[in-house]
């Protein structure tokens, strides 16, 4: 097997997902799992191992990394990040980061088409994280995190009919818009996006948006 293969991870809001593909876009392998929050650490790497294992692929076919960056759980976020570094490591695959925004922008663009999108992920505490994005996935607003009331405003500026709404956070915004359940990310679409895209404009850093609710005390 001659093939280079891209690898896409997303461990961002808990349960994990995975899939590997060649850089012609085939599908060699995927998965996802229903893990509880807090253990993508432990369910990860077998897992990512086990589908080297079945489909015959090597680690040192890896050309690229597609991982998700957030916003999410912090854990899962860092989770992700570390074992995509350490693959770059042991590999030196070029590494992806993708915001879980834009990747569920991408689904539903690719479900709905020509319609813009608004992502609103529930931050709790009366806050999103959003982002709008027109029909081919460009940004039209910068990710934030934001106070329910402000992320629909920007939201009235920003997105032009026809759009739709997509995230946990959607049916707070209040808008008329027709909402569009994305699911959990799409491992698959992640990796077909990333195989051709530029690493410089996905660094592999990660989009907490906001800092962490539990604090060391002082």
């Amino acid at each position: 097997m001659n093939d280079r293969f891209i690898l896409a991870i997303d461990t961002s809001f808990g349960p994990v997902g995975g899939a590997l593909l060649t850089l012609a876009g085939d599908v060699v392998a995927s998965f996802e799992a229903d893990n509880l929050a807090g253990t993508q650490a432990e369910t990860l790497p077998p897992l990512v191992a086990q589908m080297f294992a079945t489909s015959g692929a090597s680690f040192k076919q890896l050309d690229r990394v597609a991982v998700t960056v957030g916003p999410g759980a912090f854990t899962g976020v860092r989770v992700g990040l570390a074992f995509a570094k350490g693959l770059r490591l042991a590999t030196g695959a070029a590494i992806l980061g993708v915001t879980t925004l834009e990747c569920l922008a991408a689904q539903v663009a690719r479900d709905v088409p020509e319609h813009a999108v608004g992502v609103a992920i529930d931050a709790k505490r009366g806050e999103v994280y959003a982002q709008a994005f027109d029909a081919s996935v460009a940004p039209l607003t910068d990710p934030v995190a934001a106070a329910v009331e402000s992320a629909a405003s920007a939201f009235r500026k920003a997105l032009a009919q026809p759009f739709v709404l997509t995230g946990s956070g959607a049916a707070l915004l209040g808008l008329d818009a027709r909402i569009v359940e994305a699911g959990r990310v799409d491992a698959k679409l992640l990796a077909k996006r990333m195989i051709t895209a530029d690493p410089a404009r996905y660094p592999a850093t990660p989009a907490y948006l906001r800092a962490p609710d539990a604090k060391l005390p002082s």
